[in-house]
């Protein structure tokens, strides 16, 4: 039997400030998505300032906004965010729009979850 781990996804979650008239996205957007696309990236949700997103619980700041990226593992995610060509860049976005959080997480894998006792 062939010991091999099973690949899991890892999702990208990021939210920043996109108040009406902010300045222009394209120069980070143009910039990063080689990067993203290099490490299998798929852009999955997009913040914008039109975004319909709607609060249901817990605390939600005013003209935050959601962006979702999956990457196929941990491993991907973690060489975009960590590669010198993305950190260079990065400014491009955290100039123009304040980030509210970034945060990485692993999807799950189905079969390691059961209902029957």
């Amino acid at each position: 039997m062939e010991n091999s781990k099973k690949i899991i996804p890892a999702y990208f979650i990021g939210s920043s400030f996109m108040p009406e008239g902010h300045g222009s996205l394209m120069p980070y957007g143009e910039a990063a998505h080689a990067i993203i696309e290099r490490e299998g990236g798929e852009l999955i949700i997009a913040g914008h300032t039109d975004q319909n997103l709607i609060h249901f619980e817990g605390e939600w700041k005013k003209d935050a906004r959601l962006t979702v990226f999956k990457f196929p593992s941990m491993e991907h995610l973690m060489r975009f965010w960590n590669s010198p060509e993305y950190q260079a860049i990065k400014h491009l976005r955290t100039d123009v729009i304040p980030p509210n959080f970034t945060f990485a997480t692993e999807g799950y894998d189905p079969s390691l979850f059961s209902y029957e006792q």
